[in-house]
């Protein structure tokens, strides 16, 4: 039993692994939209079983990355600004929702624990390891509020598109490593603020807390990734 279990946890790994270099290679321009994208052609890029694959492709499709076509494969769709605006629209209801069902089950000690840590990273030097914590950090919390916001299906809901918007937040930082300039990057200050709305035990003032950092999330990804791109 431990043996099959291990190897269904490596397979998703897997899946999960192929879905995010899809993506990443989309958001970066190496892979282009109405390109059509077989298994075949896939396993053989990633050097993979077609099985992954197959189930990678059907997660791209769920969340409207791809199109796919019985027995002719994928076909990557248009992603652009609109869409990015749509994508974050849906988060913010849903992670607005999911903190105000957060906020009084996270402990003081976590909570004091990350308004430590916010605070220094908003004060700290931005620099490629400022970089690197503030995605750790901006992950661990998202993660946390919709762990205990107490809704299984919000949680899920939330989970399903996490690949998606995490790895449009990895080409930002990664554009941004590559020029070593942050600026107008303030998740951390915003998170900052979440964190205290949630250790003030207001859920209504923890949830617009969460809706005012998520409304700045489009802004920053259509700056360095989409007005750059089209310039």
């Amino acid at each position: 039993m431990a043996s099959v279990v291990s190897k269904q946890l490596v397979h998703g790994s897997r899946r999960q692994t192929l879905v995010q270099q899809v993506l990443v290679k989309f958001f970066q321009g190496e892979y282009q939209p109405n390109q059509r994208m077989t298994v075949q052609s896939l396993a053989k890029e990633w050097n993979v079983s077609a099985s992954p694959v197959r189930e990678a492709l059907i997660e791209l499709e769920g969340i409207g990355i791809v199109e796919i076509f019985p027995n002719r494969g994928a076909v990557l769709r248009s992603f652009g600004v609109k869409e990015l605006r749509e994508i974050c629209q849906v988060r913010r209801i849903l992670e607005s929702e999911a903190t105000r069902c957060a906020c009084g089950h996270i402990t003081p000690n976590e909570l004091s624990k990350l308004e430590q840590t916010f605070s220094e990273l908003t004060a700290a030097k931005r620099t490629v390891e400022w970089s690197e914590a503030t995605q750790e950090w901006d992950d661990y919390l998202h993660d946390l509020i919709y762990e205990k916001c107490g809704s299984e299906r919000l949680a899920l809901e939330i989970k399903r598109y996490k690949v998606l918007y995490r790895t449009l937040r990895q080409v930002r930082h990664s554009k941004r490593q590559t020029v070593k300039n942050y600026a107008y990057m303030e998740e951390n200050a915003e998170h900052l603020r979440i964190v205290q709305a949630l250790a003030s035990g207001d859920p209504a003032k923890a949830a617009q807390a969460m809706n005012d950092h998520l409304l700045q999330t489009p802004i920053g990804l259509e700056r360095d990734l989409f007005q750059q791109r089209d310039s």
